[in-house]
Order: structure tokens, then C-alpha cells, then sequence
């Protein structure tokens, strides 16, 4: 079977939902108003030896330029495809036409000069009808719609990326005052707008969305390296150094930027970093074969460049071919991409830049729309027949759900409220099940001076009080120590196990953390109680502490975390709102794979959780590790899913005769790949467990990264920030009518844009109507252990995220405790990752 082409039986649509209040909604999509009636040409474009997309570019156009390409207006799309719509002139195009490229010298120094050999050759013709068909459902998808969408992509964006600095998918113009955003940490912010075709009912559409990338500041390096650990200037570079946390922290930070060198006189050469080294410029020393003699980097440029050093005391950098240079010699090159984490004080303050309401974020898309693509005066466009609506934005029908009704106490009906805009407060509230808590014990990793003893006290003492009330068994205070958070965090948590001990007759329950700062601290915490201990912890900050207000919702929050870690059970929807999951056992998985962020080369984690009871409250989680880095597929996942049906049998004393497997972090290209593999899986694994008939499954696909808005008409419509209500659904119009899929609004947004989730049901046993699956998808949302709101997106997926998250933390390095940075460069990456201890296992200690 092709990749892409979906089981029909499967992936038909099973009508349009009816429930919920009509509403007219506005999105970020401009409509395509004349539908290409042509024939595209598809050449391969490749180029040794392999280089980057920088260079490709300057090569194709090199190509281009040379071979009229312009003429018949052609579209590359920066990879390594050529789309037109009529044959290029090309003399052997079935066997491949090979051109001579030489790049010389440029202003763009990311480019790379040398002598290149590029190779186009003609692949195969598209038929638009394909696609045609696709999007009236008259055809499947196939890897030739797959093909005909990429197409039409190229020629979309192929001028505005000639126009524009481009970026993975974004373009990003020249902000209107041309002033740089520097955050914390030394990162520039450039904010700018992506595009992408998307087939829709019968019709194509152009979804267009702002967007914001992190680079590089541009500059002498030192001015960067300062912005980078907030000097004021580089005059405290020239007087203390680095130190050796410094070091690390931007030999993580520079890794592979481009800089171009200063210090020769008639030529500018550019180089990779490949690390910082410990020793400074005056103290790194080689052997000078031309003066026979041991030598410092600071002599050398003194005798062989006649340059004295202005930051001797600085380390160097290592680049390519052994070449050691001065700090102070290097120039950052523009336009480079920040790929590494960011700090969590870097991306807040980034959030402030980019966040913003509905209403300006469309007003600032109908403005690049016409400043920037301008697609009504595209010549590629216009040379395929494509016509664009750009004045107007598609306005679409909508729905939103009713809320479900909740109850704290499924004994008494008075407890049963309605969220009101998916929230509610536990005020006066007792939950459904409350936890003992017998033993704990509070550690501060801080000075006793920044948390007075009697600070501590008096908050833990208000926290036992409020959990009391709200349905929890704690008879006594805990004990309270401290400890150094630089020092041995093993041996403090050892010994507040210890000390929590008020009934020996119990284990340690919890140990709560109290954190002068966030950092590696909370991820070691972390691990030692859960991978060597078996005792879940809490990490409070103490700002919290310290606040004049709001002390006691700070308490109901970490209430609500507590008594889950605990086995307690907040809040449930009431009667049969979740339909077969409380009538018939059945599981709900959850499941997501963490990527290491580049230059971590750390391997990707898979996790999975499952519901174990009929009200979706309680769940526990598996996680294990991917073999293959970066493999979206779930490896192990036949060992996790026999594993957490056995605990659910454990409970239940019966095996699941339903099942729904929520499966998130996977993009479009990978949809049928993730399917074949891992729906297959499961089948495997139901035939191995059952005795008789397995369970009927239903596999369904989230999306989160997407650039899908939505917004009401009408004001009145839209809560205070002008975002849509939760339990907003569409699922028509701006999807194609033969697919399973939809999106939902579940939450409500503090700040910015909501942002919907789209759900694509790939595989569905279970005979779900429309309303079926996104009434069930909706309720489950309210049924987040941590909050009191619903989440946006079911608490399956939310879980396993959160244990994938928690397990980054247990990995280890087999042999040794060198640093992640040290394993950077390559070389061998073999690690482990520990096992959560027993006592946790089953347990919501993710929470």
C-alpha cells in the first residue's frame, strides 16, 4: 500500500457534528479563487558536495540564471525540488543535466565559496486534478496530492523568500523601525509571518499566521558573548573573565555559529566554532615550528599580525581544520537561527514580545498580506492561473459545546456545578477522595536568612490547613531542614525521609522542596526521588512564600498536585457524560516522544499513560528509550502497552473491551508511518493478551503545532481577550470532507491567541459519530488532576508529555559524570536511563 493513501473504510468522515451553539468564526485563511488548471513540471535538484540551504540557494539561482529558468517561471523549493509548468530547457533531462558552480567571495558570508557540481534532472509530471480530486473527495490522498501540495507551496513562497531573510518555514522582513529585540541571554528576536496551502472542503486556502524565531545578534564577538551573560559592557570581560560556568554555558551557546575573522589584511575567511577552550588567549600555548619554540595564541598575533591583544585574559575558540583564534578577532555573521534551549527567563520574556490578542494578530496578517506577500502580484502565481482572495479572510461556521457538569462529591447532587468559560475554584469545595499524608518533611534548598524558619513554618502550616478542609488526612505539621542547594542533594533528601518518619508504620509519603531558583536542582530532585528513593516530591518556589497575597490559592493549587501524587481524586464529571468509558471498561492512552533539542544528543524518550479506572481520573505512565535518534515511532511501545494492561487488570480484575489511544508529536508526513507501525503494534499486542476478541480501538492523531487561529465575528461572542469560548469546534469548511478530523478550542487563555487543537481520527473501531468523538475529546479536558480548568487537550497526552519530560531527567552517561557539552563534538553517546522505583511506579507521581 502507498505510504500516504489512507484505508478508506477507516478514514471516511462519518458526517459533519450538529451539537453544540452555532457561531460564525473568522480564521487566518485567504481563499484560493482560481484553482490551477495546469500540469506542473517536478525536477530533482542536487548538489555535491552536500552544503548548506544557504549555499544551495546561491547555487540554484546560479543555475537559474544561466539557463533562463526565470523565464518560465520556475519554483524551487529550497531543497532540492524545481516545479514549472512548462519543460526547462534542459538537454538530457530523463538522465540529468550536471552544471559546473563556482561560488566566489560574496557578501553573504553563511555562504560558502568553492566549486560545486549540480545535477537537475525531471522526475515526473503532476497532474493538478489529483489534488482536484482529493479535496472534492472524489480521490484519496496520495503520495502525487502530497507531491501537487508541495508544489503549489514552492510557487506560494518562492518570491517572498528571494525577498526576505527566511528561516526554517518563516520569512522574517525588516521590523518597521529596523530596532533590534535583544532578550535575556543575549538573543536577538525577529518576528515574521509563515504561509502554507491547505486543501479544505472542495477548495484550496492559504493559511497565513505570524511567527517569531530567536538568532544570533550580529557583531564582534565579545559584544555578543557580553549580551549573552548580561555584561554591561565588555569592559567587565576585560577585567574578570570567564569563569568556568561561563565557559560551559557558551560553549553550548556558540556551538557551530558562523564568524567571519578580522586580523587578515586582504581577505575576511569564515569559520564554524567548534568549542570554547578553558585557557586564555594568554595561557593556550603551541608549537611554533617557524620560531622553534613553545608559544602563546596573544604572541603569535603579536609577531605575526602585529595585533596586541585587547582581551588577552579570554579564551579562544576552536574552529575548523585545528585553527585556534582570539575572541576578540571574530565578527558574528547576521542572520543565523538560535537553535539551543532557552532559558526559562529568556522565553518568558520572549512571550511578552510575541504574545498578543486576536484582533492585532489578524490585523498584522491583513498587513502582510499586502506589504509583504502580496500574492496579486505574484508572477508565479499568475503564470499557473492561481488567484487569491487577499482582501478578505474566509469567515466559517463554528460550534461550541456545552460544558459537562461537575461534582467534587458524586454522593451529594449539591455539589454539582457548570464551569463558567472552563473554570471553577475549589473555595469551600471538598474533593471526591482525599489522600493521608502522615509522613513528609519539607527541605530548603536556600540559606536560612533568604527563608526564615518561621516563614517556612507558617505557610506549610497554612497549606495543612486548607488541604484539611479540602478533603485530606494530614494530622501533623512536617518536619522542616535545610540544605545547600550547590551540596550533596542525595544525603538532604535521605535524611528528610528519615526524619519524616512521625508513624513508622508508613513509608515516606512526600517530601516537599522549597527552591530559592529554578534550574538543574529541580530536574536532580527529581530524579533521586523517583529513580532512588521511590518518594514523590514537590518543588514549591519560595517567591511564592513571600507573597503578601494570594497565599492560600497558591496552597489550593499545590493541594490539588499533592493529594494526586497521593492516590486522592479531585474533581469527576458526574452520571455518564464520558459515555462507554464509564459503562464499559475501557482505557484512554496517552502518548508523545521528547526530542533532545539540537546540539543535546541526549536520545528521544518515549511515554505512554492509561487510564486505569471508569471516571478518567487515574492513570499511570511508562516511558522508555527510542534506539534510533529522533525516530517518531514508539519503539518499545508492544512491552509498555502489555505492561499497563496488566496493571489495569490488577485493578480492575477485568482486561479493557474499549480502547482510545490519543498519539501526539507527529507531523502530517509521518501520519500513515505512525499508523502502519504502531496501530499494527497494538493489534499484535491485543491477539498476545486476549484470550478471545481484542478490544476495538480508536487511534486518533493530535496536532498542536499548527498556525490554525480562530476568532468570533462577533465581539459579544468571544471571551474578554477576544478569543473564542471553550469547546469551540470546526470541522468543516478548512478541512477536506473524506478525513476524520476536527478542531477543538478545550481551554481558556490567560494571554495571546488560542491556539485549537486538531484532532485527526486515522483509525476508529469504535463507530464514533462526529459529536461522539468531539464531545468525549471536550469533557475529557476537564479532568486535569493539577488545576481547576480545562486543559487544551485530553489529560492522556497532557500526562505522558509530563513524563516524558520527568524521564529527560533520569538519563546518565554509562562510565562517567561528564557534562552533556563534553559529549557534543561526537564520538560515542551510550547512556542509560534509571527506572522508577516500585513504590511509584503505578502512582501519579508526574503530576
Amino acid at each position: 500500500m502507498n505510504l500516504y493513501e489512507l484505508d478508506n473504510k477507516m478514514a471516511q468522515r462519518p458526517g459533519y457534528g450538529k451539537e453544540g451553539r452555532p457561531i460564525k468564526l473568522k480564521t487566518n485563511y485567504l481563499k484560493v479563487v482560481q484553482f490551477p488548471n495546469i500540469s506542473l513540471y517536478h525536477y530533482s535538484f542536487d548538489v555535491a558536495p552536500k552544503i548548506n540551504k544557504q549555499t544551495i540557494n546561491k547555487i540554484y539561482y546560479e543555475v537559474a540564471n544561466k539557463n533562463n529558468f526565470g523565464k518560465f517561471f520556475a519554483a524551487f523549493d529550497g531543497n532540492s525540488s524545481i516545479y514549472s509548468s512548462t519543460p526547462l530547457p534542459l538537454a538530457n533531462e530523463r538522465k540529468g543535466n550536471k552544471f559546473k558552480v563556482v561560488i566566489g567571495s560574496n557578501g553573504d558570508k553563511t555562504i560558502k565559496k568553492g566549486s560545486y557540481e549540480a545535477t537537475v534532472k525531471f522526475i515526473e509530471t503532476l497532474s493538478l486534478d489529483r489534488l482536484r480530486n482529493y479535496i472534492s473527495s472524489q480521490g484519496p490522498i496520495t503520495s502525487m496530492v502530497i507531491t501537487c501540495l508541495a508544489a503549489l507551496n514552492a510557487y506560494i513562497n518562492f518570491n517572498v523568500r528571494q525577498k526576505y531573510l527566511s528561516s526554517g518555514k518563516g520569512i522574517y522582513p525588516p521590523s518597521p523601525k529596523n530596532i533590534p529585540i535583544i532578550l535575556s541571554s543575549g538573543v536577538e528576536l525577529k518576528q515574521g509571518f509563515y504561509q502554507s496551502l491547505r486543501p479544505g472542503c472542495d477548495q484550496l486556502f492559504i493559511n497565513i499566521d505570524i511567527c517569531a524565531a530567536v538568532f544570533y545578534p550580529s557583531g564582534s564577538l565579545p559584544e555578543v558573548i557580553g549580551k549573552i551573560l548580561s555584561k554591561r559592557s565588555t569592559e567587565e570581560l576585560r577585567f574578570r573573565g570567564l569563569s568556568n560556568s561561563e565557559i560551559i554555558l557558551l560553549s553550548k551557546y556558540l556551538k557551530n555559529l558562523n564568524v567571519e575573522t578580522l586580523h587578515h589584511h586582504n581577505r575576511k575567511p569564515v569559520y564554524k566554532i567548534k568549542r570554547i577552550t578553558k585557557e586564555s588567549a594568554d595561557n593556550l600555548k603551541f608549537y611554533n615550528d617557524e620560531k622553534n619554540s613553545d608559544m602563546s595564541i596573544s604572541e603569535y598575533f603579536l609577531t605575526k599580525y602585529e595585533i596586541t591583544l585587547k582581551f588577552p585574559n579570554l579564551p579562544c575558540i576552536l574552529v575548523n581544520r585545528g585553527i585556534y583564534l582570539p575572541i576578540e578577532v571574530c565578527y558574528v555573521l547576521p542572520g543565523q537561527r538560535f537553535e539551543g534551549p532557552l532559558p526559562d527567563i529568556t522565553l518568558s520574556d520572549m512571550i511578552k514580545h510575541t504574545c498578543v490578542k486576536p484582533q492585532e494578530r489578524f490585523q498584522r496578517i491583513l498587513n502582510a498580506v499586502s506589504d509583504v506577500f502580496q500574492h496579486d502580484r505574484d508572477p508565479h502565481l499568475e503564470s499557473i492561473g492561481m488567484e487569491v482572495d487577499c482582501k478578505n479572510m474566509v469567515v466559517l461556521n463554528g460550534r461550541v459545546l456545552n460544558p459537562p457538569r461537575l461534582t467534587f462529591n458524586e454522593k451529594n447532587r449539591q455539589s454539582e456545578f457548570i464551569p463558567e468559560n472552563g473554570r471553577w475554584n475549589i473555595v469551600n469545595k471538598v474533593v471526591c477522595q482525599g489522600a493521608e499524608l502522615v509522613n513528609w518533611a519539607v527541605v530548603v534548598f536556600d540559606q536560612e536568612r533568604s527563608a526564615p524558619q518561621q516563614l517556612v513554618k507558617s505557610f506549610m502550616k497554612r497549606f495543612r490547613e486548607i488541604a484539611n478542609q479540602k478533603g485530606m488526612n494530614i494530622p501533623n505539621d512536617p518536619y522542616v531542614m535545610y540544605a545547600n542547594p550547590q551540596g550533596e542533594i542525595t544525603t538532604a533528601l535521605n535524611i528528610a525521609c528519615h526524619k519524616s518518619l512521625f508513624n513508622k508504620n508508613y513509608p515516606p509519603h512526600i517530601i516537599i522542596c522549597i527552591l530559592g531558583a529554578t534550574g538543574p536542582i529541580y530536574g536532580e530532585i527529581k530524579r533521586i526521588g523517583d529513580t532512588q528513593l521511590g518518594v514523590p516530591t514537590q518543588c514549591i518556589l519560595l517567591k511564592r512564600l513571600t507573597r503578601k497575597n494570594g497565599i492560600d490559592q497558591i496552597c489550593s493549587n499545590i493541594f490539588l498536585k499533592v493529594n494526586a501524587k497521593l492516590g486522592g481524586q479531585n474533581v469527576i464529571l458526574t452520571n455518564d457524560q464520558i459515555g462507554f468509558v464509564s459503562s464499559e471498561p475501557t482505557m484512554i492512552f496517552g502518548a508523545d516522544v521528547f526530542h533532545s533539542g539540537r546540539g543535546d544528543n541526549k536520545p528521544s524518550i518515549a511515554a505512554v499513560c492509561a487510564s486505569l479506572d471508569s471516571k478518567a481520573t487515574k492513570y499511570a505512565g511508562r516511558f522508555s528509550v527510542n534506539r534510533d535518534p529522533r525516530n517518531e515511532i514508539i519503539e518499545d511501545l508492544k512491552g509498555i502497552v502489555i505492561d499497563l494492561l496488566r496493571v489495569f487488570y490488577q485493578r480492575n480484575q477485568v482486561l479493557p473491551r474499549k480502547i482510545l489511544f490519543y498519539r501526539d508529536g507527529v507531523g502530517e508526513n509521518q501520519f500513515q508511518h505512525v499508523k502502519t507501525y504502531e496501530v499494527k503494534v497494538l493489534k499484535e499486542v491485543f491477539a498476545s493478551v486476549y484470550r478471545n476478541s481484542g478490544p476495538t480501538l480508536t487511534f486518533i492523531i493530535l496536532q498542536k503545532r499548527h498556525h490554525t487561529r480562530f476568532m468570533p465575528t462577533e465581539p459579544r461572542e468571544g471571551d474578554k481577550l477576544g478569543n473564542c469560548r471553550p469547546g469551540t469546534v470546526v470541522d468543516r469548511t478548512i478541512l477536506v470532507e473524506q478525513e476524520f478530523d476536527f478542531f477543538l478550542q478545550s481551554h481558556s487563555s490567560l494571554q495571546g491567541t488560542s491556539r485549537p487543537i486538531h484532532y485527526n481520527v486515522l483509525h476508529d473501531e469504535n463507530d464514533f459519530t462526529a459529536d461522539g468523538i468531539q464531545t468525549l475529546t471536550y469533557r475529557l479536558c476537564y479532568l486535569s488532576a493539577r488545576c481547576t480548568l480545562s486543559i487544551s487537550q485530553v489529560p492522556a497526552v497532557y500526562y505522558a508529555h509530563l513524563i516524558a519530560n520527568r524521564a529527560k531527567h533520569y538519563f546518565r552517561w554509562d562510565g562517567d559524570e561528564k557534562s552533556d557539552l563534553s559529549r557534543g563534538s561526537g564520538g560515542s553517546s551510550v547512556g542509560s536511563i534509571e527506572e522508577v522505583k516500585n513504590g511509584l511506579t503505578n502512582a501519579m507521581f508526574f503530576i
